[in-house]
């Protein structure tokens, strides 16, 4: 961290407590303390905002406690700015030996899919001296996927299950679910860990002919998000056709315990169950095969370069 930086570890929205990396020249700046013991723990008063609580890490690094309070953290961000401290999002770890190490972590710190821990801290031993191939760069852009969650979109025509299917999901009424054709006007997202790999799911509306203003401004946008998916989950039961896409897709036959089709990846029934966690499994390994994760060759991860050494 440079001497003239600041940054947030804790999440930027409301909490009980904020925990702010800053330089450990600026607490005397900023507390009514001139004395820092390293290591210690102090309460301080951070003149007309807080009290905090405040310790040295080393010579060069602090940590400042304040209340979480968005209003708090405001006020905080116009005191840093008043003795010079810029905010970065790039925090120091200094448990880090060198910088793959710190790279490493600050992915890790980033990373929303489970699957990526054990991963990424096998990673420095691999990277020390790497050269990253074409086949490196590739398989490192699939990995990445568990840094950041990918898109992943439910299309199939109205009245098929989708967003019945995507409540089972989701453990929770997410979508609108009604017999007639349409009930799902708008794309409905949520974040849900499929077997370890953490993916943006989309309950898509159904792309029909209509002649309402809302719907076909819905559609479109539903249409743009599919376009940007990294997997389409076709959708359809036995009264209805699949759905035509271009992306990568599994097609996934919807109400298996009232009737099956055979034309499909799979069949499920969001009301028993049946096949859900095979789903979740089959997603995970459409998105990031088994074999990229069982590899013991380096990944490049998402903001790491060799330069880094």
């Amino acid at each position: 961290m440079p001497k003239t930086t600041w940054t947030l570890l804790t999440p930027p929205n409301m909490g009980a407590i904020a925990i702010i990396q800053l330089p450990s020249t600026a607490l005397p700046k900023l507390t009514n303390r001139t004395m820092w013991e390293i290591g210690a723990l102090y309460l301080v008063e951070i003149q007309g905002i807080d009290e905090a609580v405040a310790v040295k890490i080393n010579d060069d690094v602090a940590h400042l406690m304040p209340h979480g309070g968005l209003h708090i953290l405001r006020k905080l961000t116009g005191r840093f700015a008043e003795i010079g401290l810029e905010q970065t999002n790039t925090p120091i770890f200094l448990e880090a030996q060198d910088d793959i190490e710190a790279a490493m972590l600050a992915a890790l710190a980033t990373a929303q899919s489970p699957l990526a821990v054990d991963l990424l801290l096998s990673q420095p031993s691999k990277l020390r001296g790497a050269t990253a191939t074409k086949e490196d760069v590739s398989r490192a852009t699939i990995l990445n996927h568990l840094i950041h969650p990918p898109k992943v979109v439910l299309l199939g025509a109205p009245n098929t299950g989708k967003s019945t299917l995507m409540n089972a999901l989701t453990k929770q009424d997410t979508s609108i679910v009604h017999d007639l054709p349409g009930a799902t006007r708008d794309a409905v997202g949520a974040r849900i860990n499929f077997a370890g790999l953490v993916v943006d799911l989309f309950d898509l509306p159904g792309f029909r002919e209509t002649s309402d203003a809302i719907e076909q401004e819905a559609i479109l946008l539903a249409k743009q998000i599919a376009e940007d998916a990294v997997l389409t989950i076709l959708i359809a039961d036995a009264n209805h056709d699949w759905e035509k896409s271009t992306q990568r897709q599994l097609k996934v036959a919807t109400k298996s315990d009232i009737t099956t089709r055979d034309d499909g990846d799979l069949c499920v029934s969001a009301h028993t169950g049946e096949n859900l966690q095979e789903l979740a499994i089959a997603i995970r390994d459409a998105i990031v095969p088994p074999e990229m994760l069982e590899s013991d060759k380096p990944w490049f991860f998402l903001d790491y370069s060799p330069t880094d050494e």
